[in-house]
């Protein structure tokens, strides 16, 4: 396909064929009714997708599990040093306590990493080192060796947890035989050491993997999202370009014979075969685009249509202000499609989900860019929905399409904002 369109351009060239994509008078789209604006028309999904992009700036304000536990090992470990060399209950054995405290301090900083390491090391060491010695009542060091036994509980597989949790048993059992340990005391710490594991594991260890599911869905979700709207996309713009390929095919053919034979006579007949070959290539690739309810055979519409959209909008009982900056000029018709189809998301959404408010649509034609933003001031949006919408799927893939910028979230005085700008190069 390179390699047709670069003959097509050095083709057209030779043969003086001037186009421009503003050139080719894309048509008004065919009159829509107010229902086809309705909040059911451009966007399926709900108040949930309306606010994915705040969703994701909140999302961003969140600290990372990893270095939470990190920061949390450094916190109890300094702690834990503090209660030894400080503190009153260990002062026989500080040198052993400091040392061997780290173990399970430390190990808080590798759990999610190594859970069935820590979390059946941390308590055999605890328990070794207790059986050895008596126990240096230290706050900080259970600390760890929960931390370890609810990595153990929730991050790993049913049989490491059950590998782990039997070596547990083992050594605390183990332990009562040491200087520092008893029957009476290690039997009833055992068993409720394996109670509350398993409570934690049943309930706190199912409720994150159906979140972990969910998250896995979710990514899904968002995936299929975005190939369906570039493929939606992708079938738009299918029309504009082979309205152009068709335009330089009928010029071609046109210049071709009124030419005499010769050399530009042989040009343009190579252009007009090439450009033939090209659509049909086109076509049988986009035909694997399409779905089974085919989309209209409208013309595409662009940035004139607006005015049209506006009024459909304040008919399904939105009042739309629209406003043009600039002087108005001939844009390449892909950018004109997806400024058109922005708009018509985001005004889409603000009719679904803004409630009784009003949406401005400002228009500014720069120097070498266009500037979109559509505003609204509403403030209700229905809570506890969840849905697919593709909205802004559809925005970011249409700004990415022509490198733009994208800023999509609420305002500070209430609403929410929409903000394009397009590169026109």
């Amino acid at each position: 396909m390179p390699l047709t369109w670069t003959l097509i351009t050095l083709g057209a060239g030779a043969g003086k064929i001037v186009g421009r994509a503003g050139d080719l008078g894309v048509g008004r789209p065919a009159d829509l009714s107010a229902a086809q604006i309705s909040p059911t028309a451009d966007d399926n999904g709900d108040a949930a997708v309306y606010l994915f992009v705040v969703r994701l700036r909140l999302q961003r304000l969140r600290v990372d599990p990893v270095t939470l536990d990190y920061a949390v090992a450094a916190i109890v470990t300094v702690v834990a040093q503090i209660e030894i060399w400080f503190g009153n209950e260990v002062h026989s054995h500080r040198l052993w306590g400091a040392l061997i405290v780290n173990v399970a301090t430390l190990s808080i900083a590798i759990r999610r990493r190594y859970p069935a390491l820590v979390g059946t090391f941390v308590p055999v060491f605890e328990a070794s080192q207790h059986a050895l010695k008596r126990d240096p009542q230290i706050v900080a060091a259970p600390i760890g060796y929960f931390c370890a036994l609810y990595a153990l509980a929730v991050w790993t597989t049913a049989r490491q947890f059950r590998a782990g949790l039997a070596l547990i048993v083992a050594a605390d059992l183990a332990s009562s035989a040491g200087p520092g340990g008893t029957i009476k005391n290690t039997v009833p710490f055992t068993v409720v050491t394996v109670v509350v594991t398993l409570i934690v594991r049943r309930v706190i260890g199912d409720r994150e993997r159906r979140a972990e599911l969910a998250e896995r869905e979710r990514d899904v979700a968002a995936r299929e999202a975005v190939v369906e709207e570039r493929a939606r996309i992708a079938r738009e713009l299918h029309d504009v370009i082979a309205h152009n390929v068709s335009m330089m095919v009928v010029q071609a053919g046109a210049e071709r014979r009124v030419v005499e034979e010769g050399t530009t006579h042989e040009v343009l007949e190579t252009v007009e075969q090439i450009g033939r070959s090209a659509l049909t290539e086109m076509r049988r690739l986009v035909g694997m685009l399409r779905s089974d309810a085919d989309d209209s055979l409208a013309p595409q519409p662009g940035l004139d249509d607006l005015a049209t959209l506006a009024k459909q909008v304040r008919e399904a009982g939105l009042p739309v202000e629209l406003r043009v900056e600039g002087e108005r000029r001939e844009l390449p018709a892909g950018i004109e499609l997806s400024a058109y189809r922005i708009v018509q998301e985001a005004l889409t959404n603000a009719l679904k989900h803004a409630g009784e408010a009003r949406a401005e649509v400002h228009v500014r034609y720069g120097p070498d860019s266009l500037e979109l933003e559509i505003v609204d001031d509403g403030t209700a949006a229905p809570a506890g929905a969840a849905g697919a919408g593709h909205g802004l799927v559809g925005m970011r893939e249409r700004v990415a399409l022509y490198g733009g910028r994208l800023d999509a979230g609420r305002r500070a005085g209430g609403g929410f904002a929409v903000r394009v700008l397009l590169p026109i190069r």
